[in-house]
């Protein structure tokens, strides 16, 4: 970790337009500002289009696009594949291909990252920084060094145990995502059929990492691996109610589990209205980094308050999408057949000499 004033970085996330996520791109707008992070933050709204068979995003967007800076990206086509985690390297792709990008360093996050110290990591290109995931790859019999083998069979030499937050140089993201998108596709094609997972992959009497869900993280180590990008890992997050005392320095709070108060009060971002119900005040003897993780909500709550859509009700429930039909009235569609992206190598394996025999799944 060293300063350096002449990086510049660029953090983003990806989400739908949700009730549940709708809290979570303000806050994260207002915690990124709080710590004085340097650079801008993105969301990358997944909203309208049905990629690959409708490359058109949304042409308008919802209703935070004055509030939080948003790029909007077609979403993954669900008709193919419910799995909504493709829109993670989707959007990526697409904001990276259609976008001028000019920060030198992007810090990929999730929405429920919330900023609590500044990241002043100088990343070089070919040298990106991340978390350790939950998971190795030491042991050759192990689920996860099955999956990373049988998927980049003769090709990757190594594989990184990251998870997010990953600190990466703009130009290794532009080669990374494309190819974690077509990764992520590899592995969730064999979710059925007769190149169907083994049982012990998705099953967590024998991983943690169900492949199931975790497909898309996969679907980056195998990515970077083939591309032979190696990152360094760091101690970039704390997890609330997991780790019990704050770390100087360490820039990320993960509230990706249930947390607990002292008093036996609990909290989880899946719960409805998760954004304006919290623990309040912090009850006497809750560890410090669950104390922090509830005091950023009350922060981002008491500086935000509620949207007008909030305060009308006008989420049809927590987890359902907002499709804004109303605003695509008489209103162009900003691509009308994904013009600079095919030809600049998104989803292209041949980009990225992915042959055959380096892909068999036999």
């Amino acid at each position: 970790k060293y300063p350096n004033s002449k990086v510049t970085y660029h953090t983003v996330f990806n989400v739908q337009s949700k009730q549940y996520f709708e809290w979570q791109s303000r806050y994260n707008k207002f915690w990124h500002d709080q710590v004085g992070q340097p650079g801008p933050i993105t969301r990358l709204l997944s909203m309208g289009g049905a990629w690959p068979t409708d490359p058109n995003p949304h042409p308008v967007g919802d209703h935070l696009m004055q509030e939080v800076p948003t790029h909007i990206a077609p979403q993954y086509d669900y008709s193919i594949d419910r799995y909504v985690a493709y829109n993670k390297p989707l959007s990526i792709t697409h904001w990276l291909q259609t976008k001028k990008v000019e920060e030198d360093v992007i810090i990929v996050t999730d929405p429920d990252c919330a900023y609590i110290n500044k990241v002043d990591y100088a990343v070089e290109e070919g040298f990106p920084v991340a978390t350790q995931g939950y998971y190795q790859f030491k042991k050759e019999d192990s689920v996860e060094m099955q999956i990373a083998k049988h998927y980049c069979k003769g090709v990757c030499k190594h594989f990184d145990p990251i998870a997010v937050p990953v600190i990466v140089h703009r130009n290794d993201l532009e080669k990374i995502a494309p190819l974690w998108l077509k990764y992520t596709e590899m592995i969730r094609k064999d979710r059925e059929g007769p190149t169907k997972w083994p049982i012990q992959w998705n099953d967590n009497r024998y991983t943690v990492n169900r492949i199931e869900w975790v497909a898309e993280m996969f679907g980056y180590v195998l990515a970077a691996a083939h591309l032979d990008i190696r990152h360094e890992i760091v101690d970039l997050q704390m997890v609330p109610s997991v780790h019990k005392k704050l770390r100087p320095g360490v820039p990320f709070l993960h509230f990706h589990v249930r947390i607990e108060t002292s008093t036996h009060k609990f909290w989880n971002k899946g719960d409805d209205h998760a954004g304006q119900k919290f623990p309040w005040p912090v009850p006497a003897g809750t560890d410090e980094v669950t104390k922090k993780m509830l005091t950023c909500l009350h922060d981002a709550y008491e500086a935000l308050g509620e949207t007008e859509r909030m305060k009308k009700g006008e989420w049809a429930n927590y987890f359902g999408e907002w499709d804004n039909h109303e605003a695509l009235a008489g209103r162009k569609l900003l691509w009308s057949g994904g013009e600079g992206l095919s030809d600049r190598g998104l989803c292209d394996s041949e980009t990225y000499n992915i042959t055959a025999d380096a892909l068999s799944l036999q």
